[in-house]
């Protein structure tokens, strides 16, 4: 007997560790913030307001990418250390 697939996802602001689970296989993928610590201090270091541009705009982009997989399942689960 077949089920869907599964979601869970732990996450946090700067990662995503995707887990889909069928019929006992799991397939694991991480997706990544481009907005890294390095990326923030070299962006604050031009301009205040530039970094905050550049992380709403990296933030949304790695936001988007989750929404992408997330649409093709039914039920997901969503853990992790923070309000991400």
């Amino acid at each position: 007997m077949s089920t869907s697939p599964q979601l869970g996802i732990w996450m946090d602001h700067a990662s995503a560790h995707i887990m889909e689970f069928n019929n006992d296989i799991i397939t694991t993928k991480i997706i990544k913030s481009k907005f890294s610590h390095r990326e923030k201090e070299y962006s604050l270091s031009k301009s205040e307001s530039l970094m905050h541009h550049k992380e709403q705009h990296e933030q949304a982009q790695y936001y988007n990418e989750l929404a992408d997989i997330i649409k093709n399942y039914n039920h997901v689960l969503l853990f992790g250390p923070t309000e991400a």
